[in-house]
């Protein structure tokens, strides 16, 4: 049985924290051995997303490119068609798949509490971590603001410690630590991408 290999284009490096939420979705969907690589050395934004994914497709050989892109302030429909028309009409050798989280990837790691705890060391914490209700989180201004927030409260330090904790060093850790797709499930942009 041959290995599916999986290429991740993503917006900035910092969203490099989507391979283990893309390898999660590969071990509930095959069997097969599976490898996701993210692209580096890509041309800048700059240079257009046609540029950026034929630069991926050419360094990181594949049979499924995931492009990411944030929504931002335009429609997830609208970042969808921005990403298809970027798509080469001659790469027929690999599937797209769009990956579109609403406002930014960190939306996607505020779905669940444990994995927000884990990654800093305190998975029996009880202090509140002011999460919103899943139905609220895509419609959330910053979730990366709430996501450091909730990293430093599930830390469990005093104030003076968890002013100098560092959330950058421990989001990808939650997306490391995410291994239940239910809370993912009831987002519709995450529903989006595992239907494809």
């Amino acid at each position: 049985m041959t290995r599916v290999t999986a290429t991740l284009v993503t917006d900035g490096s910092s969203d490099r924290l989507l391979v283990p939420l893309i390898e999660l979705l590969f071990s509930q969907h095959t069997d097969r051995a599976y490898q996701v690589n993210c692209a580096d050395g890509l041309p800048p934004l700059a240079s257009g997303l046609r540029a950026r994914i034929d630069t991926a497709l050419e360094l990181f050989p594949c049979d499924i490119l995931f492009v990411h892109r944030d929504a931002e302030r335009v429609s997830p429909s609208m970042r969808q068609r921005e990403i298809e028309s970027s798509w080469p009409d001659s790469s027929a050798n690999a599937v797209l798949i769009c990956v579109i989280p609403v406002r930014m990837t960190e939306a996607w790691l505020i779905a669940s509490e444990l994995p927000i705890r884990s990654a800093v060391g305190n998975p029996t914490g009880v202090a509140p971590l002011g999460l919103p209700s899943i139905k609220d989180i895509e419609s959330l201004p910053d979730p990366k603001d709430l996501l450091f927030s909730a990293l430093r409260a599930a830390s469990g330090l005093n104030a003076s410690r968890k002013r100098r904790l560092n959330p950058h060093t421990y989001r990808h850790r939650v997306s490391e630590l995410t291994n239940d797709l239910a809370p993912l499930r009831q987002l519709p942009s995450f529903r989006h991408l595992e239907a494809q």
